[in-house]
């Protein structure tokens, strides 16, 4: 059996689900990210490049030109209904300039583990959280959990106490929570 060897998660927001559904560009003039974002990412770069541990250069306009940026390739495993295992390429991006403390996943539309089909109801009283699990195996396996789950099982998941830690702490309101902890080195962080 595998063990399970780090956890990164993020809290889903509105915003968030029209990323997913590739609904994000307000405007008439197209665009719209579509990622999520972590913020603090100083903070939670050592784990997004051990789930993410291939290094690419592509070309990213910085300061107003195109310079060769280093990107974060992984891949995300997930089983279907009848339990065959897919995989998908995954990209985690650095900080932009307008953006300088936000990493962000990117295309999560392109994902079908993130469809919004997988995802528990948004409400304010059972938020939902995306959490990419990484295997002793080096495989990351997303998924979304809900409150009410991390609630029910803090006593006895390891994964799910340590996350309860972290959505209780009090926090601005405007800030989704984020957090990981390393299950082989011990360290964690927790966002507020």
């Amino acid at each position: 059996m595998r063990n399970i060897a780090r956890i990164l998660y993020k809290e889903i927001v509105a915003g968030d689900l029209r990323k997913i559904n590739a609904e994000s560009n307000d405007a008439d003039t197209g665009g719209g990210a579509r990622d999520f974002r972590f913020g603090s990412y100083p903070n939670v770069a050592a784990i997004v490049q051990r789930m993410f541990p291939v290094q690419t250069q592509e070309p990213r306009r910085r300061n107003g030109a195109l310079v060769p940026t280093t990107i974060y390739a992984g891949t995300f495993y997930w089983a279907d209904s009848q339990g065959i295992v897919h995989s998908t390429p995954a990209f985690f991006e650095p900080p932009t300039d307008a953006r300088a403390s936000e990493g962000r996943i990117a295309r999560v539309h392109e994902q079908p583990c993130l469809a919004d089909s997988k995802m528990p109801p948004l409400s304010a009283t059972n938020r939902v959280f995306v959490l990419l699990k990484q295997l002793d195996d080096d495989t990351v396996w997303p998924e979304y959990i809900d409150e009410q789950t991390i609630r029910n099982t803090a006593s006895w998941n390891p994964i799910t106490h340590q996350m309860l830690g972290c959505i209780n702490a009090p926090r601005r309101q405007d800030h989704a929570v984020i957090g990981f902890y390393d299950f082989v080195n011990g360290g964690n962080y927790c966002s507020h």
